[in-house]
């Protein structure tokens, strides 16, 4: 008897039953539910499945998520408790690197391919990457199995995503504005935000995935890709395949984009070298009884709503207002840092002008402590 197939792509992701920097839920059913449409219009509902690691939520997040019936047909939750998660997770409040390896163990697929709850997966990758798997090889000189795979992200403005709008308003954005979206991007490409980070499973359990000691935020693929590179090359996906990748984004324009800002971060917390596979055999957590189980339990259902004359007025409306608050916010913020500390000092300097001194010599005094703007551009 011939054994089961099982699926070509594994798609791993993290979360929690919380509200990390906004609706961090609905960021999570926007994801599944428009990434298993993509799935589902190719027939590719055999071909790629998707494994969620939910990280110690109390209620789960299979008891809390909404999910379209394709959704709940491709996603099965990775169910770490909390008594388990707890003792593991240490003073980091989110250990990615355990959650994910926990979900790599137990994937199924030939490949498997990391995305954060919160990025879209976009139909041409998936066309691209299974007809590459197909036909045996890609447009690059390394081997599909043979070779490491990243891909930068494009952002959904915050403007948009903070609206939390109605899937077929996020789905139009992607359709029509997909390619004119901003790619996230650094120098190195893989030092980047991550679309996604995608290799053959025999790969990840040579290496042993992340190091689960990397309990804080970033760098978890930089290191991982640094030891993988020693004997395997990187190729930049996101070139081959338009940076089909799509993140809700939720940094408030005013606040700082760094993950230091909100959260230790995995540079402050040295550790010894512990070789090519510091997490060793155990690594994904293969000892511990984690529930697989499938996202049929969904309390309610969304369906994507088909293309609309009723709600395309909305959509254009939403994309029209929230662009343009984009381009202001992208002028003003980048300007309001230089504009505040040379008002703070112009303050200041006034203000010492005039401390003691009568009201009524206040206008020249101010007048004679900023007329010299060269000398107070020149403090500035």
């Amino acid at each position: 008897m011939k054994a089961e197939r099982g699926p070509v792509l594994s798609l791993v992701l993290c979360s929690r039953n919380d509200a990390y920097m906004g609706n961090s839920r609905w960021r999570l059913e926007t994801t599944l539910n428009y990434t298993a449409a993509q799935i589902a219009a190719i027939g590719a509902e055999d071909q790629v499945e998707i494994l969620v690691a939910d990280w110690g939520s109390d209620p789960p997040l299979a008891q809390a998520v909404a999910l379209d019936p394709i959704a709940a047909r491709v996603t099965t939750f990775v169910t770490i408790p909390p008594e388990t998660a707890k003792p593991l997770q240490g003073d980091s409040p989110f250990p990615e690197v355990i959650a994910i390896n926990a979900a790599a163990r137990r994937a199924r697929g030939e490949y498997i391919g990391r995305i954060d709850q919160d990025t879209l997966v976009g139909r041409h990758f998936l066309e691209t990457f299974l007809g590459w798997v197909k036909a045996g090889s890609a447009p690059v000189r390394a081997p599909l199995d043979g070779a490491l795979w990243f891909s930068c992200r494009r952002a959904i403005p915050y403007r948009f995503a903070v609206k939390c709008p109605g899937y077929v308003h996020v789905a139009r954005l992607v359709d029509w504005f997909g390619r004119r979206l901003e790619v996230e991007i650094v120098r190195t490409f893989y030092y980047s935000s991550v679309g996604i980070w995608m290799m053959h499973r025999d790969l990840w359990d040579e290496c042993g995935g992340y190091d689960e000691r990397m309990i804080y935020m970033n760098d978890m693929e930089i290191d991982m890709s640094r030891r993988l590179m020693t004997r395997y090359p990187m190729i930049d996906l996101g070139k081959l395949v338009q940076y089909d990748f799509y993140h809700l984004d939720h940094y408030h324009p005013r606040v700082p984009r760094k993950s230091s800002a909100h959260r230790r971060v995995n540079n402050q917390s040295p550790r010894a070298d512990l070789g090519y596979r510091p997490s060793g055999a155990a690594w994904g957590l293969p000892a511990a009884p984690l529930e697989m189980l499938p996202a049929t339990w969904c309390r309610r259902v969304v369906q994507p709503p088909a293309s609309s004359l009723r709600t395309l007025p909305q959509f254009l409306w939403l994309a029209a207002l929230n662009g343009a608050r984009t381009h202001v916010d992208h002028a003003w913020y980048t300007l309001w840092p230089e504009f505040r500390h040379r008002w703070i000092r112009r303050a200041l300097l006034g203000w010492q002008a005039v401390t003691g001194r009568p009201l009524l010599e206040w206008p020249g005094l101010l007048r004679k402590a900023w007329a010299g703007r060269s000398s107070i551009k020149a403090e500035l």
